[in-house]
């Protein structure tokens, strides 16, 4: 939007601001164009603050990955840290696992349990909540919700991935505990400018234009499977097509997504479901899943990861 000058009967002159001078003036010297230019310097000089990893979690993924590794060394790597080992236990556990007849209670049965190669997901589901913990005291609890969101929308994803056998449901949880980790370092830069941690209308303008990019640009660096990378980058697009018109990750995730906010007031609990290729692609039936009664029971789920 450009100036315009305007002439009334006095023959006063009024020039109207443009919209990135209201938008300085409502905010204090805060312009969103700013900062994203900003945040795409951060981003070429490497001196955004990303989430990472912990350490004990990337150690064992290390041993999963060297194909002369064994059980025996995972085990060993793994029952270093007490909180990693029990995470795991309660993993194999879960409903994702239901159908046996007795309980795992050691590291080494529960690794047998999911599988050597299958722990990797495990390792990455069981550790992520450390990714979404921060010393901004001032913004942890937009980091708590963008979590048990998170946890939601990775446990309805589960749950469906269970009816369709081209997805595992270990991957779709990953994939839904990571479909917005681009708000993660958004929502701790944004601790930087007092506008955005007192208007939530400009924070959450920001989490909506960039996060995306931003998720796939995390994944990356972490060197994410593909269809999990293109999770983080395309979950928000309602239009997009995949090749084939096949159901793949992202429509999984949009879905769980959608159903996840689903009785709030969030802009996607009213889109209209009976128009989404994800929903048709998956054969959800939108009429049940707009009233809630195809509703998954995801409470165990959620509690694992708690």
């Amino acid at each position: 939007m450009t100036k315009a000058t305007f002439t009334i009967s006095d023959g006063t002159k009024i020039t109207t601001e443009t919209e990135q001078e209201r938008e300085k003036r409502e905010t204090g010297g805060f312009s969103v164009k700013e900062f994203v230019k900003e945040l795409e310097e951060d981003l070429r000089k490497d001196r955004l603050k990303l989430p990472t990893i912990p350490t004990i979690a990337i150690e064992a993924l290390m041993v999963i990955n060297d194909c002369n590794s064994s059980a025996n060394d995972l085990v060993k790597v793994i029952s270093k840290d007490t909180s990693l080992t029990a995470r795991l236990i309660r993993y194999a556990n879960s409903p994702l696992y239901y159908g046996r007849s007795y309980a795992v209670t050691s590291i080494r049965p529960a690794i047998t349990c999911i599988g050597f190669q299958k722990v990797k997901n495990a390792i990455y589901s069981v550790s992520m909540r450390e990714v979404f913990k921060t010393s901004k005291t001032n913004i942890q609890q937009r980091m708590d919700e963008l979590w048990a969101h998170s946890v939601k929308v990775g446990a309805y994803a589960a749950a469906e991935a269970k009816s369709h056998t081209e997805f595992d449901p270990d991957v779709a949880l990953v994939a839904g505990l990571i479909h917005d980790i681009g708000k993660i370092p958004l929502l701790i830069k944004a601790c930087e400018y007092d506008v955005l941690v007192n208007k939530e209308e400009y924070l959450e303008k920001l989490l909506d234009k960039l996060h995306t990019s931003l998720g796939k640009a995390i994944l990356k660096h972490w060197d994410f499977d593909p269809a999990l990378v293109a999770v983080a980058a395309e979950h928000e697009d309602l239009e997009r097509q995949p090749i084939d018109d096949v159901a793949d990750y992202v429509d999984l995730i949009q879905v769980a997504n959608i159903l996840a906010y689903t009785g709030t007031d969030h802009p996607l609990s009213k889109v209209d479901r009976s128009k989404l290729g994800s929903f048709r692609r998956l054969g959800i039936n939108t009429e049940m899943s707009e009233d809630g009664d195809d509703a998954v029971d995801t409470s165990d789920m959620e509690d694992l990861l708690f």
